[in-house]
Order: C-alpha cells, then sequence, then structure tokens
C-alpha cells in the first residue's frame, strides 16, 4: 500500500463518481499496489466493509457502478482458492494543453459570435429598459421619504458607535473557528497525540484529510496514537506527515467478537516463592 495512489484517487478521480463510489475506491487503492494498481487481497474482507461503510449487498453495487464509470476494473473473479482482483484506472490529468477543450464552439476570429449585435437595427432585449418612458423604479432620497439612519428623534446614528452607545453593547464577540479545519472523526487522534505532550504540525486541508479517516476506521486511535508516541521517543518529529508510512502498516482492528486467545494453566496453579524453613538447607549450602 502507498500514499501515491491514494491521493491520485482522492485528486484526479472522476467528477461523475458519488462520495460513496469515492469512498470505496480510496479504500480499494489502499490495499492495492502502487505501480500495477491491483489490489492484493479480498474485496469482502471487513476491514473494507468497515472502511466504506457498506454492507456486502451494497459492496457489489458500488463495485458494479465504479467498473460501469470506468474507475475500476475487473481482473479476475472470485475463486475457491483466490480473491477477486481489481485494478484502479489512470486518470487523466486536469484540463492541460494534452486534453481537448470540453467547449463544443470556442470564440475565436473563425466563429461567429453567437450573440445577437447590439446595434441601432437590433431592439434593445432587456425588458424595461432605463429611458425617459420608464420611471425610476427606486424611491430617490428626497424631502418626502424620511432618512431610515436617522429616528424620529432627529438624532443620527454614529458609523462607528464608541463602546458607550447601546448599538456597541448588543455587538456579540466574534466567534471562534470551530474545529480549526480538522474533521470530527480525526480530532480523537489529535487531541490524544497532543495530550501527550507531542506537539506536530497537521497540514492537511480538505481532501488530504481522506487517507488519515481511512486509517483511523482500520485501525483506530489508540493504536495510531501509540505508534505515534513511539516513533516521537526516537527522533524530533515536526509534522505529522512522518506517520504515515507507519500508520499505514499498521494490523486492522480485530473482527467484532474477537476473543484473546485462553493462556494454558499450571499445574496446581500459582504459588509465590517463600524462603524455606528447614535450617538445614543453609547448612549444607555453607
Amino acid at each position: 500500500m502507498g500514499i501515491r495512489l491514494i491521493v491520485e484517487v482522492l485528486t484526479s478521480a472522476p467528477e461523475a463518481l458519488t462520495h460513496r463510489e469515492k469512498l470505496l475506491l480510496v479504500v480499494l487503492a489502499e490495499d492495492a499496489n502502487d505501480d500495477t494498481r491491483v489490489t492484493w487481497n479480498s474485496v469482502e474482507r471487513p476491514e473494507v466493509l468497515r472502511g466504506a461503510k457498506l454492507s456486502r449487498s451494497q459492496l457489489y453495487a458500488v463495485l458494479k457502478s465504479l467498473t460501469a464509470k470506468g474507475a475500476l476494473e475487473k481482473l479476475t473473479a472470485g475463486q475457491k482458492n483466490g480473491a477477486a482482483k481489481y485494478r484502479i484506472a489512470k486518470f487523466p490529468e486536469s484540463q492541460c494543453q494534452g486534453f481537448r477543450d470540453t467547449d463544443a464552439r470556442p470564440q475565436r476570429p473563425g466563429i461567429a459570435d453567437t450573440d445577437q449585435p447590439q446595434c441601432p437595427g437590433t431592439a434593445d432585449t432587456e425588458p424595461n429598459r432605463q429611458c425617459q418612458e420608464n420611471a425610476d423604479t427606486e424611491p430617490s432620497q428626497c424631502q418626502e421619504i424620511r432618512d431610515v439612519s436617522v429616528p424620529e428623534s432627529g438624532t443620527p446614528t454614529p458609523l462607528n458607535p464608541s463602546t458607550t452607545t447601546p448599538l456597541a453593547s448588543r455587538q456579540e464577540s466574534p466567534q471562534q473557528p470551530d474545529g480549526y479545519g480538522i474533521p470530527e472523526a480525526a480530532r480523537p487522534l489529535v487531541d490524544g497525540i497532543t495530550a501527550a505532550g507531542v506537539y506536530v504540525r497537521w497540514p492537511f486541508k480538505g481532501n488530504a484529510w481522506f487517507p488519515i479517516l481511512s486509517m483511523i476506521s482500520k485501525s483506530g486511535v489508540p493504536a495510531m496514537v501509540d505508534h505515534a508516541l513511539k516513533a516521537a521517543a526516537r527522533t524530533d518529529v515536526q509534522s505529522a506527515k512522518y506517520f504515515l508510512q507507519g500508520w499505514s502498516e499498521l494490523p486492522p482492528q480485530p473482527a467484532p467478537g474477537a476473543s484473546r486467545p485462553q493462556l494454558r494453566a499450571v499445574a496446581g496453579g500459582y504459588q509465590p516463592y517463600r524462603n524455606p524453613t528447614d535450617q538445614s538447607v543453609y547448612d549444607e549450602d555453607l
């Protein structure tokens, strides 16, 4: 698994994909080889269903839709001794010199202007145009219309009220930024690392948080916080990007209902050590 393929899916996937299709494509990219773009493991794994937030029936419907839209290619069907293989398509770059302009009729000298020319022989297409025959629809500011900024008492409201005016006292304090751009699902991870005394930068914006959210869904916040603290104890870490490779290699969370293996019991049970009471034992050593 590599971060490069995940970032490519986030930035270059077709715009026609829905949020559900794009999230599943990110989860598959996490399991795929960066060079061959082919998935390693089965798409029916619990980690895939949990990461893409899909049921088994929904999974195949989204896979079929991704294949129809050209974002995914099915190489082999699933068999008794092998999982189905999918390849993530290579997405075209954004609009550049190598891609034809999508506008059907670009504006240039060889193509006539589609707009009707505005000249004396062509009537004005705007209804109720402003002229002498049509009166001004906006009420003028004159003596017959009272200025709303001046109360009936005759004292105008100052443009910059001081702190003693009632208007300034009623103004609400500016709101603090909510979340500081950190997704709600990633907040426990950020808080856990910061609360442990590891202060790093989080230079992620918008879709750049998708790989981290996918890793949180796969491995869980406690495992990722533990890995970050161990890595920070070995070297000076400045940015949270340093943890991405290690987080991607963490094992998935245990499946629901999984239990720890039982340990073999020692015959007779545990017995604490006690000094011997027979004095002859000490005499033999002397």
